[in-house]
């Protein structure tokens, strides 16, 4: 198994070790783990650090390599911050280490945060869905320094600020931009993930949802990977066999991993 999206105490918000996610990825006989630490150079109101010092981050690196080298590769990565704003300076800090793997997320929509609910004060559920799916499309239309899309639908784990759950989205209406989306990607050699965070409460969903990862199937998609976004040592591998299994329905024969940015593909059949 791989998991493609693990955050470490590199992040601002993560609460575990390098060591302590490895050493749990090995009694999940988890094959590879992608350290994915979160670099947003545009996070208003924030007193948090959101990014990361390279030099400690490969001591730590190498330092896991040593100790589990024999059980588990460990992946060079980075949750890119997209933003507008954050363009330049997203592609001067990964030109200047050797990534694996590189995700591209939104998580600012203008100057508003989707996490503390400002970016949904005022807003419908139309306006708040089509608002965000529409900065994520810009978003990849214009900075194509990453290897996948991170959590395309994330706004839906905010609902409860306007007082929806993501049922109440109709998918159908957004999916021109969707689509549009998709085709960037694709034409660029990109591609999306899977994230298992939403089964960390129980509620039981993926970031996307599966027909939209059906979608981006049927317009020819390849690169897919599968990670747990996990911030704490419990959520290391979360439901990675139910991703894989999303896959498999939605017509993938494999999975995708990384190195030096290049995509390998992995066959799914040996993983369930």
């Amino acid at each position: 198994m791989f998991d493609y999206h693990v955050h470490s105490l590199f992040s601002a918000d993560g609460k575990m070790s390098m060591t302590e996610a490895c050493a749990r990825a090995v009694r999940l006989t988890i094959n590879e783990i992608a350290f994915t630490d979160h670099v947003d150079y545009v996070y208003p109101g924030s007193t948090l650090n959101w990014e990361f010092d390279q030099e400690t981050y490969e001591r730590e690196i190498v330092r896991c390599e040593s100790l589990f080298g024999g059980e588990l590769t460990v992946i060079r990565g980075a949750e890119l911050g997209l933003h507008l704003n954050s363009h330049a300076r997203n592609e001067a800090f990964t030109n200047s280490y050797p990534f694996d793997f590189l995700i591209g997320s939104v998580h600012i929509v203008g100057a508003q945060d989707l996490d503390n609910g400002e970016y949904f004060e005022g807003r419908s559920l139309d306006d708040a869905a089509r608002g965000y799916l529409e900065a994520v499309n810009q978003c990849v239309r214009e900075y194509s320094g990453f290897n996948v899309l991170g959590h395309l639908d994330l706004f839906k784990r905010y609902l409860h600020f306007i007082n929806c759950k993501r049922q109440d989205v109709n998918w159908a209406d957004y999916q021109d931009i969707i689509e549009d989306t998709f085709r960037v990607l694709i034409e660029t050699g990109r591609g999306i993930e899977v994230n298992m965070s939403g089964y960390r409460s129980g509620a039981g969903y993926t970031l996307p949802e599966p027909e939209m990862v059906r979608l981006y199937r049927r317009l020819g998609g390849e690169v897919i990977t599968v990670g747990s976004d996990a911030h704490c040592v419990e959520q290391v591998g979360l439901q990675l066999r139910r991703g894989y299994e999303i896959l498999t329905q939605a017509g993938f024969n494999y999975v995708t991993t990384f190195r030096r940015r290049e995509p390998l593909f992995r066959q799914l059949r040996s993983l369930l």
